[in-house]
């Protein structure tokens, strides 16, 4: 089974390949050829591929000798380890080159390891030439002169790797396993003057696989291709796990030694970047992925950097929900009003029995009647330092759901930055609103909505949007001024409840930008159970599983990739307030005005 990591790995290969069109013809044969750990990345990532629309038939072979298939349009992407001159692997490398120059139309990729280059004094012979025979010398250069002669017979092309990040071998001049087990057995990082200037390239795995399939779309037959993530040192690496490990008490050991000259054993991937090649990501970020899936359990660090996400205090964030949550709750039970967690917090509630780690709020939602009954009594009974905001209340607010928000709190996004309302900590109120049985009328009371939301966006915004949309905002932009917000808001409400008194069994989901989700039935949301949110006793639907299937995936359960696993809010101003709690209860609590900035 694979682990968090490696899946994380295929996961943005999967998501790169298919945003940057790198997808070979549908129905082509691919053969990887070789035992590398490239290789099986390289497999994996295209049986994900597999799993949707796209079908691929994939062989993956240990040698040439394997390889059966004589169909038209097929691909050979051959791993070829020159780290270890004495073994000589060029034999098995001519016979698929023999045998895919007897395949009409055929690609070869050679995916060449070169042996590491603060062993080289010819490292300028390194340069992305086309392939052209030369005197033969070092392995590197018989193994390229082998792929010259075959370029008049198919499509020949080369990639060139180094270091890969996370092979566990001494072949590997940025050998980080080795880094990690030796920090963990002394339990300290031991940092040498010498670390700091030897600059090496390094690769991570989902860049390779991008690399491969951007060279098999895009790069020209003939020509060498040199592919590195990133340059970096040893001290860089070193400082970065000890960063990451401290708090696990970890220590940090400087020794003196002699100070060198610094070297550069870079492959520079200039020519590969014009063929529109980018990293997934930064290499930070790249090395925390790596860090995660070689580390035991006891390290968890991707909670710990979950937790540190605004400022350290999503904590006291979600000590403020809950809070917020056990006064909606008593309101609804106290007032026999049917409400249920929605969204991320229904989710959270099944999976997590709580907040799922890196979210950062609290949704819930009722079906229309509930939520007018609700709604009347919170005038009422919602306590003072509560208030709520709704787009039908005249007051600046207009998205197209509700929120209790803390008052002396304040919570913005570069987008809610920009209006005149109340921002704060707060919960989202949704509404699922009932809909025509027939799927045509439905679809219209759906694309009606949108263009209306289209119409408000742009008027509370007060310019003219940015997409695909902007020339037909800029036309209706004068005319829509003539309207209030408040006029709009009004007649979307209308809109919204255009079924309500009708005896339908299909309801709206609440935010109906996610269209592909599709209609639900009602009878998901029309009696609730009792369901644990860390520690209030809540509600989530007797559909809920059917709700959660339609709404993520079939396998909600599982997690998310390490790199989905991110806050849903790109805050742009926070300020917890009075609402600020001491971790020490003999302390005096601090009081901020929000309208400062808390530090």
């Amino acid at each position: 089974m694979l682990n968090s990591f490696i899946k994380n790995e295929i996961y943005m290969s999967q998501r790169y390949i298919t945003s940057h069109d790198l997808l070979p013809k549908e129905g082509c044969v691919i053969n990887v050829i070789g035992n590398h750990i490239l290789c099986d990345y390289l497999c994996d990532t295209i049986n994900s591929l597999n799993k949707s629309e796209y079908k691929y038939t994939l062989y993956q072979v240990d040698s040439p000798d394997a390889l059966t298939s004589t169909v038209k349009k097929q691909c050979f992407l051959y791993c070829l380890d020159l780290r270890n001159e004495a073994s000589s692997p060029l034999s098995d490398f001519e016979k698929a080159l023999l045998y895919a120059s007897k395949i009409e139309n055929a690609t070869f990729v050679a995916l060449t390891i070169v042996p590491p280059l603060n062993q080289r004094e010819d490292i300028e012979a390194l340069s992305e030439m086309e392939l052209s025979k030369t005197s033969a010398g070092t392995i590197l250069e018989q193994a390229e002169n082998l792929l010259s002669t075959y370029c008049d017979k198919l499509c020949v092309k080369e990639i060139r790797f180094d270091n890969f990040l996370i092979e566990d071998s001494d072949k590997n001049v940025l050998n980080l396993r080795k880094i990690v087990n030796d920090t963990l057995e002394c339990g300290c990082v031991t940092i040498h003057s010498e670390d700091a200037f030897n600059i090496v390239s390094t690769t991570s795995l989902s860049d390779a696989v991008d690399a491969v399939f951007t060279v098999m779309k895009h790069g020209k037959s003939g020509n060498i291709y040199n592919m590195s993530g990133q340059a970096i040192s040893v001290f860089d690496v070193k400082t970065f796990i000890f960063q990451t490990l401290c708090k696990y008490d970890i220590k940090l050991e400087l020794t003196q030694g002699e100070i060198v000259k610094k070297t550069f054993r870079v492959l520079d991937n200039g020519k590969l970047q014009s063929l529109g090649f980018s990293p997934v990501c930064d290499f930070n970020t790249q090395l925390f992925y790596a860090l995660s899936g070689m580390l035991p359990e006891k390290y968890d660090i991707v909670n710990d950097k979950i937790n540190s996400s605004y400022c350290g205090k999503l904590k006291f964030i979600r000590e403020i929900e809950l809070e917020l949550l056990r006064e909606v709750d008593r309101i609804c039970r106290r007032n026999n009003i049917q409400y249920f967690l929605s969204g991320g917090t229904m989710l959270g509630a099944v999976r997590h029995k709580g907040f799922i780690p890196w979210d950062d709020d609290v949704d819930i939602a009722m079906l229309r009647e509930d939520y007018i009954k609700f709604k009347e009594v919170c005038k009422t009974e919602l306590p003072h330092k509560y208030q709520y905001q709704s787009y039908t209340n005249k007051d600046g607010y207009h998205y197209f759901f509700d929120k209790i928000t803390i008052k002396d709190t304040y919570f913005s996004t570069m987008y809610s930055d920009k209006f005149e309302m109340l921002k704060g900590i707060s919960m989202d109120i949704f509404v699922f609103d009932k809909t025509s049985d027939n799927k045509f009328f439905s679809k219209l009371h759906f694309k009606t909505l949108m263009a209306l939301r289209l119409l408000l966006n742009v008027r509370w915004i007060n310019h003219p949007r940015k997409d695909k949309s902007y020339l037909l905002s800029k036309l209706l932009f004068p005319l829509l001024r003539i309207f209030s917000m408040d006029t709009y808001s009004k007649m979307y409400d209308k809109l919204l409840r255009k079924y309500e008194k009708r005896d339908t069994s299909t309801v709206l989901p609440p935010a109906t930008d996610h269209k592909w989700r599709g209609v639900m039935p009602k009878s998901w949301f029309e009696a609730v159970t009792d369901a644990p949110f860390e520690d209030v006793m809540s509600y989530i639907p007797t559909g809920y599983d059917n709700y959660l299937k339609r709404w993520y995936c079939e396998e909600y359960m599982e997690l998310l990739p390490l790199c989905e696993r991110t806050g849903t809010h790109d805050y742009y101003r926070l300020d917890i307030g009075n609402e600020l709690k001491c971790s020490d209860e003999n302390e005096v609590t601090k009081h901020y005005d929000y309208k400062g900035e808390l530090l």
